[in-house]
């Protein structure tokens, strides 16, 4: 089971989320908790070590994967908008 740890901006920005969308991304790190991540849409983020993003519909919510010591740090939940939102947050996950 992973631990899932949040940054103080990613809990002010779900709780600006509408409840309906807080849900569906709460179950979705639910099921990342329990470390099934083939029943999610997660991908690798290019140029980073421990950097993926997890789709969740329209919102994304960028995290940093540690396996070996089964820690997930949720660093950024945004509305897809286009490709250059990866770019802008790429900083966040060094």
């Amino acid at each position: 089971m992973f631990h899932l740890a949040f940054r103080e901006k990613t809990l002010k920005i779900l709780k600006r989320v509408n409840r309906e969308q807080q849900l569906k991304i709460n179950a979705t790190l639910d099921v990342l908790r329990l470390e099934k991540l083939s029943l999610l849409d997660i991908k690798k983020i290019e140029g980073t070590r421990y950097g993926h993003r997890l789709r969740v519909g329209r919102w994304r919510v960028l995290i940093s994967l540690f396996p070996k010591t089964k820690r997930v740090e949720i660093i950024d939940i945004f509305m897809k908008t286009g490709a250059e939102n990866y770019q802008k947050r790429k900083h966040l996950l060094k």
